[in-house]
């Protein structure tokens, strides 16, 4: 396995050096690599690139640090990984607002989710929570959907800002529901948050590590889970279809990608050390605790179902506009 990697890694430093074995540069990796998150310490993403970070770096013996750039609903993150130089040495941890956020915000926006960046691995998948705040009126997602219906663009909603998976939950609801709950979003998902919890803004949906700690800590209760599963921490809590929605259905995955351009080699190994990581049971367990799924898929896969999610999330994106 050892004498593979090398080869591998050789192989990496003649594409990126383009040049004689005279002149060859130490093998990739030869420094640390950095993890760019485009979100804020302490959310479900951010804690999932800690571990990778941690497993990844330990068996390839290279430091990969985790550097968290949050803002715009993953966009200020995106932006600046689409920039750096394609030699594999940063990476973007991300996933469906690396397209919504795209979306949402053309004018700002300098990548193309799918033209500027290379798939590595996919990691895991993880379904949101709808919750409010522990001492809301709404006890049940029907509750909620009520006042929504009753009260027309005064029923607010948190999110870590346009493109943010709990934005686009909260478009799906306006549109399945018919209607027009109105947003409020903030610099990363740990103040739409906070402000959730200080009744500042009655809905938010999120993914379990940005929730739980709140509602086992008694400050927010969930609703409901956007997919076909409930979530093992919160048994009683049911899923969308079983709160009367049947065909809602939102689960957000995570991956990880290179800029567009990064040598093959290189997109080979990394590919295969975070699908290796993926499939531990350290990983496994760790999902289990965030009641995520663990649904790792190497570069190849991973690639072939990037225009899929484009052409999913441009849809979404669209009524995010219209709303």
């Amino acid at each position: 396995m050892h004498s593979r990697r090398r080869f591998i890694q050789a192989a990496a430093l003649a594409a990126v050096s383009g040049i004689g074995p005279a002149f060859a540069q130490p093998p990739y990796p030869s420094k640390p690599i950095r993890l760019i998150v485009p979100a804020s310490t302490g959310t479900q993403i951010d804690v999932t690139a800690r571990f990778m970070a941690e497993a990844v770096s330990r068996h390839m013996n290279v430091s990969m640090v985790v550097e968290n750039r949050p803002g715009a609903g993953g966009l200020v993150g995106a932006d600046f990984a689409a920039r750096a130089t394609p030699d594999g040495y940063t990476l973007l941890l991300a996933g469906i607002p690396l397209f919504l956020s795209r979306y949402l915000s053309e004018s700002t926006a300098s990548y193309d989710p799918v033209k500027d960046f290379s798939p590595i691995a996919m990691l895991c998948s993880s379904p949101l929570g709808i919750a409010v705040a522990a001492d809301s009126s709404y006890k049940s997602l029907s509750d909620l959907i009520g006042a929504m219906k009753s009260a027309p663009d005064q029923i607010t909603y948190s999110s870590g800002g346009n493109g943010s998976a709990a934005h686009i939950c909260a478009v799906m609801l306006n549109d399945m529901t018919k209607t027009s709950a109105k947003h409020v979003p903030y610099k990363g998902n740990t103040p739409a948050v906070t402000d959730l919890a200080g009744g500042r803004v009655d809905f938010t949906c999120q993914g379990a590590g940005g929730i739980l700690p709140l509602i086992e800590a008694g400050k927010l209760r969930a609703l409901a889970v956007t997919n076909d599963r409930r979530w093992d921490a919160l048994p009683d809590v049911p899923t969308t279809a079983e709160a009367g929605l049947p065909e809602f259905n939102l689960t957000g995955w995570i991956g990880i990608l290179a800029q567009a351009g990064t040598p093959a080699p290189i997109i080979e190994l990394l590919s295969n050390e975070f699908v290796r990581a993926a499939g531990t049971p350290e990983f496994k367990a760790f999902c289990d605790q965030q009641q995520m799924f663990v649904q790792s898929q190497d570069h190849r896969r991973f690639a072939a179902d990037m225009p899929r999610y484009e052409a999913q999330l441009k849809r979404l994106a669209m009524l995010a506009r219209q709303g």
